[in-house]
């Protein structure tokens, strides 16, 4: 399945390489900063095992490797592998010198890393912000699941934007074809033969915060070239506060699932492998 590897994927797979240039402030946006520790916590166990055992971790649709190198300093046993189809090959020069001696490599395509991976099985696959990207997201999944690297024991741990209803400039900007809800999530993943294991939602401050911004989008008719994330330019007080107000918005929500009570937020989560 070739198609995946082709030119359409290469102006729809994982934009935030789109906004790179655009990037102003000293400071990652608080919500990058707070959706490394919600990974790092709903996937903590699977992360820790995989340190442990010296395990693979593949990253698909990487960005910029702030993320994967945040990852790689927590859990330092972990190989990681990092792919993108938006690096060019002075990208991934400059990445080889960078990480050279580290635990961290970097390709253009999962074709290029099965072909170093070899028999080598990968314990966990990212897919933050990804599949929204993606045309046939169900394809896509079947089209991963196939790669040698994975097996049943694999797990793929999935971020993605929330409710369709929000699509808006936001997302036509960064070329998403759907916002996600559980049951979608679930569904899309089922039909592309995988099983779920945890799946819901988080940061319900910036689920109602969103909503206030689509409602003035519809009214002022704004078109904006970047989002948020790159014109972040709090200093580090204002970014540790922001943050730490979305972290206290995660265990709120994750407080409230466990008493059964399952809140609405701006991503959707989900935890799963490939079934049986």
């Amino acid at each position: 399945m070739s198609f995946f590897s082709g030119f359409w994927l290469n102006l729809q797979l994982k934009m935030d390489l789109k906004e790179a240039k655009f990037r102003k402030g000293q400071y990652r946006h608080p919500w990058e900063l707070a959706r490394l520790d919600v990974v790092c916590n709903l996937a903590g166990n699977e992360l820790k095992q995989l340190n442990e055992s010296k395990g693979v971790l593949l990253d698909v649709g990487c960005g910029d490797t702030w993320f994967i190198e945040q990852i790689s300093e927590k859990y330092p046993g972990i190989r990681v592998v990092a792919i993108d189809i938006l690096f060019t090959d002075e990208d991934l020069a400059a990445f080889k010198q960078k990480y050279e001696g580290s635990q961290i490599s970097v390709f253009k395509t999962v074709e290029d890393a099965q072909a170093v991976l070899g028999e080598e099985k990968v314990g966990m696959v990212l897919l933050l912000d990804v599949i929204e990207h993606i045309e046939n997201d169900i394809s896509f999944m079947k089209w991963l699941g196939e790669f040698s690297c994975i097996s049943n024991e694999t797990r793929f741990v999935i971020t993605v934007p929330a409710y369709q209803w929000l699509f808006s400039n936001h997302d036509i900007f960064l070329v998403h074809y759907r916002r996600y809800t559980n049951t979608l999530l679930v569904n899309n993943l089922n039909q592309a033969g995988y099983s779920k294991q945890k799946v819901g939602y988080f940061f319900l401050s910036l689920y109602l915060a969103r909503i206030m911004a689509w409602f003035k989008e519809k009214i002022t008719r704004d078109k904006k070239e970047t989002t948020g994330l790159v014109e972040w330019q709090g200093g580090k007080t204002i970014t540790h506060l922001v943050k730490t107000v979305l972290m206290i918005d995660f265990y709120l929500g994750r407080l409230f699932r466990i008493v059964g009570i399952k809140l609405p937020g701006l991503s959707n989560y989900i935890i799963c492998k490939k079934s049986a």
